[in-house]
């Protein structure tokens, strides 16, 4: 788990790797365009809270060492 102070955009981006997620993915499972994933997480601008909620419970799932299912479909 990465510490908690660390920048939620790198938290996120290691969350996607982690997920093998893309912004194609996180669009089709949020019922936003790519363009608005692509927008509301540029590293310029706070992560949405919808982001670091997600964050927050993918981090939760690798420290108890759970296996998310897969979602991206």
């Amino acid at each position: 788990m990465m510490n908690k102070n660390s920048n939620w955009h790198v938290r996120f981006r290691s969350m996607k790797k982690g997920m093998g997620f893309t912004n194609v993915h996180i669009a089709k499972i949020t019922g936003n365009s790519y363009d608005s994933i692509k927008s509301a997480t540029q590293p310029k601008l706070s992560l949405p809270r919808w982001a670091r909620l997600s964050v927050v419970i993918y981090e939760t799932l690798i420290k108890d060492n759970s296996k998310p299912e897969d979602i991206k479909d």
